[in-house]
């Protein structure tokens, strides 16, 4: 049976200063049987704010609440015998990579670091987590997938707020790495190839020959794309052509530099981002679900919080 609510929380005068955690590492918190210590918390910090050290004691509240929520996720999942295996957080990074056309393991693990300043292995961590949730919810829990129908029905409430989907072909040109001069390099092909396209030779055969895209082997052809679904600063520029055949600019996308040559547009229909709506219909319920689901938890739990002014966010 699941104790009943005990959350006691403790001010310690003489304790040293949340600021100054590098001097002391200390029980900050305990979940039931599981302890959190002033160290996660700060790391924890840092991973979701990107700031090094809070200005406020108050900042930490949410974060706290977090951790103490990720302790929860863990002791239900081990109850339940939940288990997310390297083998499954690495299947659903490389879906991400090969989503956003990542070309290899070591880009994706490069592009982890400058952009959410964390370790790859961290980010391991962060994936297996959302994954852990999403499967509690899922299983212990109980969320049912929403249907076709309901997502056609949001389809045509929200429809005018979609845009259009394009038919594209593109040339897609990476860095080999993070390096000035691989940058550069990428740079100048890229825009090698554009001034050829418009001097009258072929996008087609220029993207056989030079693009590291997977439609490459057929003329640089993608099919029907949502602009929605496309990378932000490539969706900004294919939105404002408007001729078929039209060539864009080069474009810095998160992965390389690129150009597209716009074969046709129209409405974005449902079968494009039919699965797009029912996972977000899917994360939506399962969000609602797991927020009821934490708070009963959590007041069944014995918590035990010795943190400086705070209070529960």
């Amino acid at each position: 049976m699941k104790k009943k609510l005990c959350i006691i929380i403790v001010t310690i005068v003489t304790a040293v200063p949340v600021f100054a955690w590098e001097t002391f590492d200390r029980v900050i918190a305990v979940v039931n049987d599981t302890a959190i210590i002033q160290s996660e918390l700060m790391r924890r910090y840092q991973i979701v704010t990107k700031k090094q050290t809070p200005k406020k004691p108050e900042e930490l509240n949410s974060i706290l609440d977090n951790l103490i929520e990720r302790a929860l996720i863990e002791q239900e999942a081990r109850e339940q015998a939940i288990i997310i295996s390297d083998e499954k957080v690495m299947t659903h990074i490389h879906n991400i990579m090969k989503s956003q056309k990542i070309p290899s393991l070591d880009v994706f693990k490069k592009m982890v670091e400058e952009k959410e300043g964390i370790s790859f292995e961290e980010y391991k961590e962060e994936i297996r987590q959302s994954l852990l949730t999403e499967m509690l919810v899922s299983l212990a829990i109980g969320v049912s997938p929403p249907s076709r129908d309901e997502a056609y029905q949001w389809y045509k409430e929200n429809k005018n707020k979609l845009g259009n989907e394009v038919h594209i072909k593109q040339i897609v040109i990476r860095p080999k790495n993070s390096s000035f001069a691989e940058e550069k390099r990428a740079n100048e092909l890229i825009n090698q190839i554009r001034d050829r396209i418009l001097k009258g030779e072929s996008f087609e055969k220029l993207a056989s020959q030079y693009s590291e895209d997977p439609g490459a082997k057929n003329g640089g052809d993608i099919g029907w794309i949502a602009l929605a679904e496309m990378d932000p600063y490539m969706a900004n520029t294919v939105f404002r052509m408007k001729k078929p055949g039209e060539i864009s600019t080069v474009i810095k996308t998160q992965t390389g530099y690129t150009i597209v040559k716009l074969i046709d547009s129209r409405p974005t229909s449902f079968e494009t981002v039919q699965d797009r709506i029912l996972n977000m219909l899917y994360q939506r319920n399962m969000g609602e679900q797991f927020k009821k689901w934490i708070v009963t938890r959590r007041a069944q739990s014995d918590i035990k919080i010795y943190l400086e002014n705070y209070r529960q966010s």
